[in-house]
C-alpha cells in the first residue's frame, strides 16, 4: 500500500469521489491529499478531504511511496497543461477506474481515468493520461489517443480512432470505423458520420465539421476554441442594397435578444459580443422563421457578423442552399448504409 494519492484539481467532484470510492473497495492509498493552485480553495473541503495546497506541494513528496492523478478535464488542452506540470516533479502517476467497469479483453494505459457506468469494449485501447467521464462508451476495437477526454454519455463506436488530445462532448455518437484527428473537438449531442481533421470542431446533428483557425491550439473545448472561420475582411464592402441592410438589422436584433443585451456594435464579431455555441445554435434557430431562410449553425461560424452573414444570406443563391443541405443528407444516408 501506498503511503499516499495525490489529486490535482479539485474541481471535478466526481473524480474525488471515485478515489474515495476506488480505495473503499480495494484498498492503495493510506491517505488522499487534495492540492489546487487556486488559493481560494486552500484549506476548504471536498468530501471530507481537506485542500491542503497548491501543486506545487508535490516538490516535498517522497515519489517512492505516493502517486498522483491529474482530475482536470474541462478542455484537453488544460488537461495536457496540467499533466505537465504534475509531471515535474517527478511523482508517478496511476490510473483511477470504477470497479464496476468491464475491462476483460481492452488495453488500458497505467494512468488512465474511468468513471463509473462507463463501458470499454473488447480489444478497444485507451491510451496515456486519457479519461472516459460517467457512462462514456468506448466500442469493440476503439483506438483512444493520448490525453483525450469522452464527456458523460459519449458513444465512441466499433473501431473509431480517436486521435491525441481529442474531446468528445456529452451525449455526442460518432459511426463506426471513422478517424478523429488529434486535438479535434466534436461537439455535445452530435451525430458523426465522417471523419473529422486534425484541430477541428464537429457539431450539430448531422455534425458539420468546422475548420480550425489558422493559429489553433485544441483545447477540447468550444468556447474556448473562439472559432472564427474565413470571412471577408471588410464584409460590408461586398453588402448592396437595402435588402441585405434590413437583414443586417434584423441578424442585430436577434443577436440582442439571444444574448439578452441592450445595444450591440452591429458590426461586432458575434463571438467576441458574448457569443459561444449553444447561444450560435439559439441564433441560428431564432433567425429561421424572421428571414424565411434555414440558417445553419455553420453560417454563423463562416460569418460572425451581422454585415458578413446579411451579405451571404442575400447574395447566396438559396437553391444552392438547399442543394448542399440535400447532399448532406444523402452523403449521411450513403455512411449509414455502409456501415449497416
Amino acid at each position: 500500500m501506498k503511503d499516499a494519492l495525490f489529486l490535482c484539481g479539485v474541481g471535478n467532484g466526481e473524480g474525488i469521489r471515485l478515489a474515495l470510492t476506488v480505495n473503499r473497495t480495494s484498498p492503495r492509498w493510506q491517505r488522499i491529499v487534495l492540492l489546487d493552485d487556486d488559493p481560494s480553495k486552500h484549506g476548504t473541503t471536498r468530501l471530507g478531504l481537506e485542500v491542503a495546497g497548491p501543486i506545487s506541494h508535490l516538490a516535498g513528496v517522497d515519489a517512492n511511496c505516493s502517486e498522483v492523478v491529474n482530475l482536470v478535464t474541462r478542455t484537453t488542452d488544460g488537461r495536457a497543461r496540467a499533466q505537465e506540470k504534475i509531471g515535474q516533479y517527478g511523482i508517478p502517476f496511476t490510473s483511477l477506474i470504477h470497479p464496476g467497469v468491464d475491462l476483460f479483453g481492452a488495453e488500458v494505459a497505467s494512468d488512465v481515468t474511468i468513471y463509473p457506468h462507463a463501458s470499454v469494449g473488447a480489444e478497444a485501447r485507451i491510451g496515456p493520461a486519457s479519461v472516459l467521464l460517467i457512462g462514456a462508451v468506448a466500442g469493440h476495437g476503439a483506438r483512444i489517443g493520448r490525453g483525450c477526454v469522452v464527456a458523460p454519455n459519449a458513444v465512441i463506436n466499433a473501431r473509431v480512432t480517436l486521435g491525441d488530445r481529442a474531446y468528445v462532448g456529452s451525449n455526442a455518437s460518432i459511426l463506426p470505423d471513422l478517424r478523429i484527428g488529434a486535438g479535434a473537438t466534436i461537439g455535445a449531442n452530435c451525430m458523426v458520420y465522417t471523419d473529422v481533421p486534425e484541430g477541428a470542431t464537429a457539431m450539430g446533428v448531422a455534425a458539420q465539421v468546422l475548420s480550425a483557425t489558422p493559429h489553433h491550439a485544441p483545447s477540447g473545448s468550444m468556447e474556448a476554441h473562439g472559432l472564427q472561420p474565413d470571412f471577408p475582411d471588410d464584409p460590408s464592402s461586398s453588402i448592396a442594397g437595402a435588402g441585405s441592410a434590413h437583414i443586417e438589422a434584423v441578424i442585430t436584433k436577434a443577436l440582442v435578444h439571444v444574448l439578452g443585451a441592450g445595444e450591440l456594435d452591429r458590426s461586432g464579431n458575434f463571438f467576441e459580443l458574448g457569443c459561444n455555441s449553444l447561444k450560435a445554435l439559439e441564433l441560428a434557430q431564432h433567425l429561421r422563421p424572421l428571414l424565411g431562410r434555414d440558417v445553419q449553425v455553420v453560417d454563423i461560424y463562416r460569418f460572425p457578423t451581422a454585415p458578413a452573414l446579411a451579405s451571404f444570406l442575400t447574395g447566396g443563391d438559396p437553391a444552392a442552399l438547399g442543394m448542399r443541405q440535400a447532399q448532406q443528407r444523402a452523403e449521411m444516408r450513403r455512411q449509414l448504409r455502409s456501415r449497416a
